[in-house]
Order: structure tokens, then sequence, then C-alpha cells
């Protein structure tokens, strides 16, 4: 008799643990459905307090909380990134070892052919920032923030329409070292790195700044390049 009642009371605390699994996976598809139904912009006219709070109540889900630990949109982190946004274009880039984002900030950022290969755009947009984070984020824990002022992007950019040299970007011009071949043969750039607002480790949200930072810096050097470049195609 002792023993049909052991068999029993397993069966009602398995059925009962059951039912809780249930009700735990069915609290957190709830919760997906609700989250992706916001990113997908069924909920109009965010900002960043909600998007923030987003955030939070995805960490809290612990099943998925690993995949959003990190520190990105916290204040400090965000602030820095999006603070020059106006009189900016800003840009940001990943990069998997702390050494090398070191030395864009003292060297420039390097780029093969196009800037826009690794370098994402940034906007006032947050929405826009997170999807392009979690996309991106797994090349790397070090995000490097690009700032060039509106007034020297706009100026070379017209410079360049003007003489139609559809081949080259403005990111092209903004380099004070001659375009060199690397064992690939493909062509590298390295931008002057008063461009090179600083970068963040967006897994534990510190932030490291670059002291020569000047988005509106101009050189003798970029109006000799865009002459090179003028030269090239007459050539």
């Amino acid at each position: 008799m002792s023993s049909e009642l052991l068999i029993v009371i397993s069966i009602v605390l398995m059925l009962g643990y059951i039912i809780f699994l249930h009700l735990q996976l069915a609290k957190k598809n709830i919760f997906i459905e609700s989250a992706l139904k916001r990113l997908s912009g069924l909920e109009k006219n965010w900002n960043a307090e909600e998007l923030i709070q987003l955030m939070r109540e995805m960490k809290s889900v612990s099943r998925y909380g690993a995949f959003f630990t990190d520190k990105l949109f916290d204040d400090k982190p965000l602030n820095f990134l999006m603070k020059d946004l106006d009189g900016t274009h800003t840009f940001i880039h990943y990069t998997k070892n702390e050494e090398d984002a070191r030395s864009i900030l003292k060297e420039g950022f390097r780029f093969a052919d196009t800037f826009y290969k690794t370098a994402l755009p940034v906007t006032s947009d947050k929405l826009d920032l997170l999807v392009k984070h979690n996309g991106r984020k797994s090349f790397g824990d070090y995000l490097v923030v690009i700032c060039f002022s509106d007034k020297i992007f706009n100026y070379y950019s017209s410079e360049l329409e003007k003489n139609r040299l559809t081949e080259y970007s403005v990111e092209n011009i903004l380099t004070e070292i001659h375009p060199f071949k690397n064992e690939n043969s493909d062509i590298i750039y390295q931008l002057s790195n008063k461009f090179v607002k600083g970068y963040i480790n967006h897994q534990t949200g510190d932030i490291y700044s670059n002291p020569d930072f000047n988005p509106a810096y101009d050189s003798l050097v970029f109006q000799n390049n865009l002459k090179a470049f003028k030269r090239a195609i007459l050539n």
C-alpha cells in the first residue's frame, strides 16, 4: 500500500513540475512575442527610457539574459556615443582586441578599399542602433566611435561630386598617410586619428576617450589627396 502511495505522489509531483515548466515557457513566450512586436515597430514613438527599459526586461529573463548582458545602453556609454550626433557624421566599428582599439586611437582607423565594409553609421534612432549592435557585437567587445563634422564631410563630398570622382568617398580623402597595398593587394587607407572619438568596451561599459579628437580637423594633405584623385582621373 505504501509503495502505491509513493507512486501516486511521484506522479502528482511530476505532473506538477510539468505544469510549472509549461507555465514558465508560456510566460517567456508571451514576453518574447511582446518584445518582437515592440521591436517590429508596432509600438511607435519610443523614447530612450522606454528602449532602455526593454533592455532591462530582456536581461531579467534568466534563460535569455546571456544575450543581453552588454552595457552599451547604460547611461554613460550611450551618452558618450550619441552626444555629438548633431553636426557630425558618426560611425561605429567593432574589434576583438583592445590593443587594436588603442592603436586606432593613436594612429587612426585603417580600412581596405572602402570605409563602409566594417563601419556602421549611427543616427539618433536608438532602435536602429539596437538592431545594428546586436548584429555586430559578436565581432568584438570594443566599439570604436568615429566622427566627422558635417562641415568637413559635406565640403569634401561636394568636391568629389563636382569633380565626378565617383569611385572615391570622403573617407579616402581624410587620410594623412599615402595609401598602400597589403599582402592581398588591397589598397589600405588610414584615417587621421583626429576623427576617432574613442572606444567603448560594451561588455563592461568602460569608456576610453581620445585626447586628440577633433571632428572638424582639416589639413592641407586632404586638399593634396583631392588633387591626386583628380590627376588619376585625367591620366
